[in-house]
């Protein structure tokens, strides 16, 4: 078994952006606290999956990129007042700010699955009374009213990483994940899907979410999107990190 990434260390920025005058800049916020391949934290160095593919729209848009780690309570402020261009993990199916920013095209489909022991059950009614590892605060909508009833139990943690390793060592037997994350996992941890299966919960669209203040525009991103999905590039950044590209 290879040894496992570190845990990313949560950077929590406190930025107020100048008023910047380079009109050729490419400010792109990322939500702390996202586990590898989408962030990873090196000697200070961001790098990662996000990192990769903004990179590749801002090359299309011949643009600079700077990017800040920013908490999730201060993403929208950021957006709404242009202090950020845009926040290119995102999806209008959580943001709750989504009528006041614009949205660009989709980058790829985020595949939310459960992992267990084989053989799963064929769906959801089949794991009640069972305890799932779960990320604190998030939002399943395939699973909670399953949890606000009880039928189903949640097992709250800080971290996708963090539950795929108590998967792995039995600590808990479900884990809710996504495909993005197990498919990079398992290249630090073969053993993690080692007689266990995935069952599919549900597809979330994810594009960047654009300020109305910012430096660039929904057109400038869309085109730069069907840039990197129509010559492979997006596609190559994913089997970078062994992971799945969903379009």
């Amino acid at each position: 078994m290879k040894h496992f990434l570190p845990f990313i260390t949560l950077i929590f920025v406190s930025f107020v952006a100048s008023a910047s005058t380079d009109k050729n800049e490419f400010r792109t916020a990322i939500p702390a606290g996202l586990a590898p391949p989408l962030l990873i934290e090196k000697k200070g160095k961001l790098e990662g999956l996000i990192v990769d593919y903004v990179g590749a729209l801002a090359e299309v848009m011949n643009r600079k990129v700077t990017f800040s780690v920013v908490t999730r309570y201060r993403l929208n402020g950021y957006l709404l007042k242009g202090q950020m261009d845009a926040l290119c993990y995102n999806s209008t199916v959580w943001d709750d700010n989504r009528q006041n920013v614009d949205f660009s095209k989709v980058l790829f489909n985020k595949r939310e699955i459960i992992v267990g022991p084989s053989p799963m059950p064929k769906n959801v009614e089949g794991l009640k009374g069972k305890r799932i590892g779960t990320i604190l605060l998030y939002v399943y909508p395939e699973l909670d009213p399953y949890f606000e009833s009880k039928k189903i139990l949640r097992e709250d943690n800080f971290s996708e990483e963090a539950n795929l390793k108590k998967l792995l060592h039995g600590r808990i037997n479900y884990v809710v994940t996504d495909q993005i994350f197990l498919d990079y996992f398992r290249l630090q941890a073969p053993d993690v899907v080692k007689n266990r299966e995935a069952m599919f919960l549900k597809d979330y669209p994810i594009a960047c979410s654009i300020s109305r203040k910012g430096k660039v525009t929904k057109k400038e991103l869309d085109h730069a999107i069907d840039e990197i999905k129509r010559s492979g590039k997006l596609e190559q950044l994913f089997k970078k990190y062994g992971s799945t590209y969903i379009d």
